[in-house]
């Protein structure tokens, strides 16, 4: 019954977050007349950038005959260091089953996740006929860098893919679309 055992970070838990976005009328041609005026002027550029640390993971147990244990024990002189590589994102040597009977004492959140680097950014204009009908096409570039951003790895011990990272998230992701307005 290890109750400072069960306190620690949350699995929502992120240390740092930034976020900035922005919308930009682009100046070019946007007070002319005639056809180059409709076709390369009033046109808007947006993005949303984020950077964010990764969250805080729990370690977990599944291993045969665990009995009340939910959480692996901690080796006595290892430390939970972050190789940081697809294949061994934490020290995995650091955790153990523990002995029968016993709950574990490994804490909760105490394993970070990969973080996020993330760009999105759009370009649209409106076009329109009348006071009340426009038509507007818009092209959205998601991960618009292709920056390669990944998945939690497998925290439960017993798991073939302990402390590997075998998921990624979307890479570049590119929309156009048309929308009437009437």
């Amino acid at each position: 019954y290890n109750v400072r055992g069960d306190t620690g970070n949350s699995g929502v838990n992120v240390g740092h977050l930034a976020s900035f976005s922005w919308i930009y009328d682009i100046p070019f041609m946007s007070h002319g007349n005639g056809l180059m005026h409709t076709v390369l002027g009033g046109w808007k550029y947006n993005g949303i950038s984020t950077f964010r640390s990764g969250f805080s993971l729990s370690p977990g147990l599944s291993v045969a005959n665990q009995g009340l244990a939910t959480r692996p024990d901690v080796v006595a002189g290892q430390q939970l260091t972050y190789a940081k590589t697809l294949t061994q994102w934490f020290n995995t040597a650091i955790f153990q089953r523990p002995a029968y009977g016993m709950f574990g004492n490994a804490g909760i959140g105490t394993i970070t996740g990969p973080g996020l680097v993330n760009f999105d950014m759009g370009l649209y204009k409106d076009f329109a006929f009348t006071e009340k009908r426009r038509l507007q096409f818009r092209s959205e570039f998601f991960n618009v860098f292709n920056h390669p951003n990944f998945g939690n790895p497998t925290t439960t011990l017993g798991s073939g893919n302990y402390g590997r990272i075998t998921s990624a998230l979307d890479g570049r992701i590119i929309e156009f679309s048309l929308r009437l307005h009437f």
